[in-house]
């Protein structure tokens, strides 16, 4: 196997401004694993940036990956909006989850406020954290955006927003409203403190999936948000992004193109997306993706790495760039042995 030539800032700083480096970068998606592997609890991840810094970094270092330590959750939005939440310190738990919406019934929708002061909401204050935790040690300063569905979900209960979008969509749109709202206000904030140069934007898209909304709804409760939201952000002076379109989007892909994604974007699919696809729909963009995560955690060494093998075979001459990554978040009790083939795939198959 040849030795690396390229550092992972070198590797990643090549990529983002549009040149070949030495192989292909190897961002894992991954959180939770990281404190396993590091003999810690799960939850560290997300109740103690501090913790959670240190173990992604040891992670990385153990694998050879070139991802930098972030601060995320996908059911982000109810906690910032005054519900509960409940850190994943029980044995079977693997994410942060919403415990109480706060705004369950239609009154609660309607008179929902937008936090005042955003740095004492929920994640917000662990995220900043996080953000200086990086700004110190000279790493991308990854702004927590997430999906403005998702949010908004995590905020009414996502089984009554998808009842509200057919039944009540003025009480969603007015939901959306608020959020929308209060993702510019976090992003002012952070290009307050950090200024827009080392930002990049983080958006996960969930439950936007085709298989929980049409098209349609995409269109009508979606696109209108997300892309009032990126244009704010690029209009601070944010100029890259990441983006996660999470799980079968297929349908919503000629609707992302639409979206604003500042002067350079890093965009991550769901192994229901096709790479090909990706390449053609957004063919000025950092294609990343897309080995499936349930194949890292159940199945065969040899099994990961020929599909990383694959992935790496359709994407890596992508005129816009391309990142070997997992489909979604890794899950944490994956094997180290099936996490380690992603990063051999790309020294064995990924040399330019």
């Amino acid at each position: 196997m040849m030795r690396d030539t390229m550092t992972s800032a070198e590797r990643m700083g090549a990529v983002m401004k549009g040149e070949k480096p030495d192989r292909v970068p190897v961002i894992p998606f991954i959180f939770g694993h990281c404190a396993l592997v590091a003999g810690q609890p799960l939850a560290c991840v997300f109740d103690n940036p501090e913790a959670s810094f240190k173990v992604q970094l040891q992670a990385a270092e153990l694998y050879g990956y070139d991802g930098t330590p972030l601060y995320a959750y996908a059911s982000a939005g109810g906690w910032e909006f005054g519900g509960d939440v409940e850190f994943p310190y029980k044995k079977y738990s693997g994410a942060t989850v919403v415990t109480r919406h706060p705004a369950a019934t239609e009154e609660e929708a309607l008179n929902l406020k937008v936090p005042e002061d955003i740095t004492k909401a929920g994640a917000l204050p662990l995220a900043l954290e996080m953000a200086r935790l990086q700004m110190k040690h000279h790493m991308p300063v990854t702004m927590h955006i997430g999906s403005i569905l998702s949010w908004t979900g995590s905020v009414i209960g996502e089984e009554r927003m998808l009842t509200w979008m057919i039944r009540k969509p003025e009480l969603v749109h007015s939901v959306l409203d608020k959020v929308a709202q209060f993702q510019v206000k976090v992003a002012e904030h952070y290009v307050k403190e950090f200024g827009p140069e080392p930002i990049m934007a983080f958006v996960g898209a969930a439950t936007e999936s085709n298989r929980l909304i049409s098209p349609k709804q995409f269109e009508t409760f979606v696109l209108p948000y997300v892309s009032r939201v990126n244009q704010s952000i690029s209009d601070l002076g944010v100029q890259v992004f990441f983006a996660h379109i999470c799980g079968e989007q297929n349908k919503n892909l000629k609707l992302w193109q639409k979206v604003p994604f500042g002067k350079r974007a890093v965009m991550s699919f769901g192994r229901e997306v096709c790479l090909k696809t990706a390449m053609e729909m957004f063919p000025n963009s950092i294609i990343a993706g897309n080995v499936d995560p349930s194949l890292i955690q159940e199945g065969k060494p040899e099994e990961v790495l020929d599909q990383a093998r694959e992935c790496i075979e359709m994407a890596k001459y992508h005129p816009g760039g391309y990142v070997l990554m997992s489909g979604c978040d890794v899950p944490p009790l994956a094997p180290p042995v099936n996490v380690f083939q992603l990063i051999k795939a790309s020294r064995e198959f990924g040399r330019y």
